[in-house]
């Protein structure tokens, strides 16, 4: 049997690992491959200049515009997955070079789930995206934002927390929230995340950016939105999230972490159109949906035993 470093042995993405130094030793890279991957590991994500054409990003703005209120603070304030009603939008999540990037991060190959389109700036609190998406491995997931329109201190540019993603994945259970199907929790989270941030002594900063260019950011890169300083102006933008193959799929927010009954996500790889099997390190996962909540069935879950959670968690009694 091949003897496996115990770096390798990490379930990880390798840009994640705690032996990031020693794989790094051992791959084959340019120069400017090197650099970016370093850049990743340290600060949790990725400046991209020029990544998206302007042709695309104008058809882009003129199929989604009308879609939007004329005034800041109206709804819709975004919408979610435009991709389903307009090519363009598919477009960007699907752009070849950042697809390239994303596999030399992740050594994975790339599915994009979610496109969020938006027109203003979202004055976002701190939050991470792990409390929305996550995997089993951990942290093969990645935000990438393209700037539709130059981002500036007076249209709600983003920010963020430079390598917070090194913390831990903060849950709702690690907090004193149970799971809940709505946002009424939601704002104890970031009150927890602000307070953390300050805690720890992390330094907000924001980042402005040019019409097409990306920013790939580390699932757990705790981030936001600038307030809006300039009075009703837009920002325009297209935020894609990526899982990557593999992988169990699931939203922590929805999940009963203490009970390890996860919130199963049903994946439709953007770029494809093809629903995404879940899987453990390539093997296939059956699934079951009970509706609130999604358990997983694999070679060690045994029916009977995931009979009794179902029946525990929908009817809210023990059956035997």
């Amino acid at each position: 049997m091949k003897n496996v470093s115990l770096a390798e042995k990490m379930n990880l993405p390798w840009v994640e690992s705690p032996f990031f130094n020693d794989l790094l030793q051992k791959k084959e890279l340019t120069p400017e491959q090197h650099e970016m991957v370093t850049h990743y590991n340290r600060e949790g994500f990725l400046l991209l200049r020029q990544q998206v054409s302007h042709e695309l990003i104008d058809r882009t703005l003129q199929q989604i515009q009308n879609e939007y209120p004329a005034k800041v603070g109206e709804q819709p304030s975004r919408h979610q997955d435009l991709w389903k009603k307009y090519s363009t939008v598919r477009e960007i999540a699907s752009v070849p070079q950042i697809f390239d990037v994303l596999r030399l991060l992740y050594e994975r190959e790339p599915i994009p789930f979610q496109t969020l389109n938006f027109k203003f700036g979202t004055q976002q609190r701190a939050h991470s995206d792990t409390i929305h998406f996550s995997s089993t491995p951990a942290r093969f997931m990645c935000g990438v934002w393209v700037a539709l329109e130059a981002t500036n201190a007076n249209n709600g540019p983003l920010f963020y927390y430079p390598r917070s993603q090194r913390q831990e994945e903060f849950n709702y259970f690690d907090i004193g929230i149970e799971a809940e199907e709505n946002y009424a929790e939601y704002p104890h989270y970031e009150d927890f995340m602000e307070e953390f941030m300050e805690a720890k002594g992390y330094q907000r900063q924001e980042i402005h950016m040019e019409k097409g260019d990306v920013l790939i950011w580390s699932s757990n890169l705790v981030h936001g939105g600038m307030p809006i300083k300039g009075g009703n102006v837009t920002r325009w933008s297209q935020v894609t999230h990526y899982y990557f193959e593999g992988c169990m799929y699931y939203s922590p927010r929805f999940s009963d972490m203490f009970a390890n009954n996860l919130n199963l996500r049903h994946v439709i790889n953007i770029a494809t159109g093809k629903v995404v099997q879940h899987s453990e390190n390539g093997k296939p996962i059956e699934t079951i949906n009970t509706g609130s909540f999604r358990y997983a069935v694999s070679h060690n879950f045994t029916l009977p035993v995931l009979l009794k959670e179902v029946f525990k968690k929908v009817i809210g009694k023990k059956p035997f």
